[in-house]
């Protein structure tokens, strides 16, 4: 008996790796668990990153139209960072990570923006390669997402925009050098994709970001220097790779960006403070001078939009930084990233106009007391010194001069704060012609006007034609730009591209497109002085 039990231990073990070998590779191959988020990491772990590009457009996605971004996507595959072969043969040491694996998500393309370009300047102050998340226009879907399943029922497939079809320079895996060769490559921001291959989840070290700012006692009215500081300090002694913080996001956009709101709901009494300094201590302590802001650049997609539009912008040739490349079938490589640093547009005022559901959001911000979102608070007077914690010093120095934006959030004699938010936030025709027509008197330089807007067409026709009536040479706005699907999915990047190349600027002090234009041109070098608000 026994023996005969023995003589079927090999054919049961046999049968058993041979049935496993069989299951394994089913999964592997026809890939029945690639719903599973926790399989997908699984397996990019045991994927080469010297493999060779691929992309396969879900059929849901092709049903609704979504454009596929193939030439951005391989673009990112290509960056040089990306390959493992290379870096080793130049880096040395192994490059080390940060992810923000609760980074904001669900909200609008520029409050995003914002959190992620502070988040890329913490991953260069601690010497680590940012991780840079593709972006989900989940709020307003340039194109349908809502798939019937029939009976009733139906689910959304959201279009997925390569990060790299927006944005390139320093935070989009571009040079943190001027020169482009003298930084290192295992410096160089990276995409989510690569770092799932790199970082597999197994040799990750997690940071619990909502335990580390109770037990820091890190209020949502820290003041932002102070909350750089600690975690720049905590990720230098880390000498793990690979590192992720989750839970939380360090500069969560609704708590920093727009100052602490959620600590001040329980009192709305207190709302007036939105907006408040926290967040501009950041700028003279090494933000304002950061490569990721220094070496910003638009992304190829947005490059080609605004070589084909140029004739819309200006009358004289388009600078260099907007030529082509013909050597190249590639147009991602025919045109290359647009630095923002790049000369500006001649002659062009550019001018952001909120509209669309910003109405009711002004109402809100009005009746609330708020101030302007945050870099858009950097006009005069001068931002508010802040007060560090017992025991910390500001690293602002003792004689800086701030950014002397000439416009800023005040409010008339006889008049309201209300009634002053308002005509901030949500001007009439009359108040943007008579704001645009100073500004051309302040530069009479001026000949055309770029109308950025989610306005209604026929408003923006009527806005048009008083502008034109008041002296302008050309009116053109966001309607008369031709774009291919690609660009129209990112055009709000082509848009702020624009706003942000014009000589001058005339911003919506409550936006947080408008702010991010902001510290654009003036981390570009442009004059404080070129930008205003309504």
């Amino acid at each position: 008996m026994i023996l005969r039990r023995a003589s079927l231990v090999r054919p049961l073990l046999a049968l058993f790796i041979a049935s496993s070998f069989v299951l394994w590779l089913y999964i592997w191959v026809f890939d029945p668990l690639a719903k599973h988020e926790w399989w997908r990491k699984f397996k990019l772990g045991w994927t080469s990153p010297d493999a060779e590009f691929a992309f396969v457009q879900h059929p849901e996605a092709a049903a609704l139209g979504h454009p596929t971004f193939e030439d951005a996507r391989r673009h990112e595959w290509d960056l040089p960072q990306h390959h493992l072969a290379r870096l080793g043969a130049k880096a040395g040491p192994r490059p080390k990570y940060l992810f923000f694996s609760a980074a904001s998500w669900g909200s609008g393309w520029n409050n995003v923006l914002q959190e992620q370009l502070i988040n890329a300047h913490l991953a260069y102050a601690t010497d680590r390669a940012y991780v840079f998340p593709s972006f989900t226009p989940r709020d307003h879907p340039p194109f349908p997402d809502i798939v019937d399943d029939g009976e009733g029922q139906s689910h959304r497939r959201f279009l997925e925009i390569p990060f790299t079809a927006m944005l390139a320079g320093a935070i989009g895996g571009g040079p943190l050098s001027a020169d482009g060769t003298s930084d290192p490559l295992t410096r160089r921001s990276v995409s989510e994709a690569h770092w799932d291959i790199v970082c597999p989840v197994w040799s990750r070290y997690y940071i619990n970001v909502k335990d580390m700012r109770k037990a820091e006692h890190h209020e949502e009215h820290t003041d932002a220097e102070q909350i750089m500081a600690y975690w720049v300090d905590k990720l230098r002694r880390i000498n793990t790779p690979c590192v992720s913080l989750t839970k939380w996001s360090v500069f969560d956009y609704l708590q920093v960006v727009f100052v602490f709101l959620i600590w001040l709901l329980a009192d709305l009494t207190r709302l007036r403070n939105i907006g408040g300094p926290q967040i501009l201590s950041l700028w003279p302590t090494g933000y304002g001078d950061s490569p990721i802001l220094k070496h910003f650049a638009w992304s190829p997609l947005i490059t080609q939009a605004l070589s084909e539009n140029w004739a819309l912008l200006s009358s004289v040739p388009p600078p260099p930084s907007l030529s082509t490349d013909h050597s190249s079938a590639n147009p991602l490589i025919l045109h290359p990233p647009y630095p923002a640093s790049s000369p500006s547009i001649p002659h062009l005022l550019a001018v952001h106009v909120r509209r669309g559901d910003y109405e009711g959001h002004c109402q809100f911000l009005a009746d609330v007391n708020a101030q302007y979102n945050a870099w858009n608070a950097l006009g005069e007077p001068a931002p508010a010194r802040p007060s560090p914690r017992a025991g910390l010093r500001s690293a602002i120095p003792a004689n800086y001069t701030w950014p002397r934006i000439p416009d800023h959030l005040d409010v008339r004699a006889g008049e309201s704060g209300r009634d002053a938010r308002l005509r901030h936030c949500w001007p009439t025709l009359e108040q943007i012609v008579a704001k645009v027509r100073a500004v051309r008197t302040r530069a009479p330089g001026l000949e055309r006007v770029y109308v950025a807007t989610d306005g209604e067409r026929a408003w923006v026709g009527a806005l048009a034609a008083r502008l034109k009536r008041d002296g302008w040479r050309e009116v053109v706005s966001s309607f008369d730009v031709r774009l291919s699907r690609e660009q129209f999915a990112v055009s709000q990047a082509v848009d702020m591209s624009v706003l942000a190349a014009a000589e001058e600027f005339i911003g919506d002090g409550f936006s947080s497109l408008s702010s991010n234009v902001v510290q654009i041109r003036l981390a570009a070098g442009k004059d404080a002085q070129t930008i205003h608000f309504w």
